[in-house]
């Protein structure tokens, strides 16, 4: 693997101690970071979320120009019920579905001030700015994350 478990880590260490405790695992499909998010909860306790499950009934359910507002809130609580010391949150892809009517990066962020967790990011980080690989195809791009540890997979 091009990054070793024990950087992940200590970077989740890191984060436990700041407002977002969030960590990118950033790779291409494909790279492995789906089984590095697994291999972290057999060896550490973790809960492996897949983010597809976070979006509930009542969240599709719901008025789409309420979702922003209401949908955190609801993730959250699943996120809580889990009770995990950390959440590896896989397969974020599902929340840039335009349907869904949210804002993933702020989504994360906000529910990174509650439940620490280290997150796939199926693309690339490049000169400070997160590249979703999703489809073949670029689709977002951001420069919200300077101030948060990105862990990139070659």
């Amino acid at each position: 693997m091009a990054v070793p478990i024990q950087h992940i880590i200590e970077s989740v260490h890191d984060a436990s101690r700041k407002p977002e405790r969030l960590i990118l695992l950033v790779g291409r499909p494909g790279s492995g970071k789906s089984k590095i998010l697994r291999d972290l909860a057999a060896m550490r306790g973790w809960k492996y979320v897949d983010t597809r499950t976070l979006i509930t009934d009542d969240i599709l359910e719901m008025v789409p120009k309420a979702r922003p507002q209401q949908a955190p809130s609801m993730m959250s609580e699943a996120l809580t019920a889990l009770k995990g010391e950390v959440i590896l949150l896989d397969g974020i892809e599902i929340l840039f579905t335009p349907v869904l009517n949210l804002d993933p990066i702020p989504l994360i962020k906000q529910l990174s001030r509650k439940h620490t967790l280290v997150v796939a990011w199926p693309g690339d980080y490049i000169e400070g700015k997160l590249v979703l690989d999703y489809n073949g195809r670029t689709h977002y791009c951001s420069n919200a994350m300077e101030t948060l540890p990105v862990i990139a997979i070659n």
